[in-house]
């Protein structure tokens, strides 16, 4: 009897040491956002009321509003702007939700809501399914149909890059039709896809932002 006992004793040694090996080995799920950047807190309320995907915040926000337009730095919205050539303020307004994805969109005016005529910037998340497209893949379109020819485009190329906590993220430069599209960091992290992106912004301007909310993370 006393035999048996130390025997099943000992297996369940066995599987209460290999149950903590198999969680140590997993990676840390994300679970929100250390600081709540100004303006953030009714938003983040919001979708984590209305969203499984964990929600990240970058802490470093471009405001910078002037590019190069006919050799001289100019605004590329119609609004309000520093005596530096920023935008007064950021405001961030849910575009989308749903429970395995959300969009927001960051404005230089309260009430904007999302317009192109004042929104300068967009933050995403989404849970990764099987049939989910690579990022180098939904975005293969820009450097590969020989019939796409945007108005005017960054310099800059798309391609990997490098993150913070040895994270590997896919970089997408802007192009311009009608209206110019965000230059874009996206990640992925625990089987979700995250991305920032911020109007006529260079590589470095991204990495930088990107980097931001993968330092504010919580993790359990």
């Amino acid at each position: 009897m006393w035999q048996r006992t130390s025997q099943m004793l000992m297996v369940l040694s066995c599987l209460v040491l290999l149950g903590c090996t198999a969680v140590a080995s997993q990676p840390e799920p994300i679970q929100g956002v250390q600081h709540v950047p100004p303006g953030f807190e009714s938003v983040l309320k919001n979708l984590q009321k209305q969203t499984q995907v964990p929600v990240v915040l970058p802490t470093r926000i471009p405001t910078q509003a002037l590019v190069e337009m006919g050799g001289k730095p100019q605004p590329y919205l119609g609004v309000e702007l520093t005596e530096e050539g920023e935008f007064k303020g950021v405001y961030p307004f849910v575009l989308t939700t749903t429970p395995a994805a959300y969009e927001v969109s960051l404005d230089a005016e309260s009430d904007c809501q999302g317009a192109g005529a004042c929104s300068f910037g967009l933050l995403s998340g989404q849970k990764l399914m099987s049939n989910t497209p690579t990022v180098a893949q939904e975005y293969a379109y820009q450097s590969e149909d020989p019939t796409y020819n945007p108005i005017a485009r960054s310099p800059e190329k798309p391609g990997p890059v490098s993150l913070s906590k040895g994270i590997k993220g896919y970089f997408v430069p802007y192009v311009c039709g009608a209206n110019c599209d965000t230059s874009k960091v996206f990640w992925e992290q625990n089987g979700y896809r995250y991305m920032v992106g911020i109007r006529y912004a260079s590589q470095k301007t991204m990495i930088e932002m990107a980097n931001s909310a993968i330092a504010n993370q919580v993790l359990e």
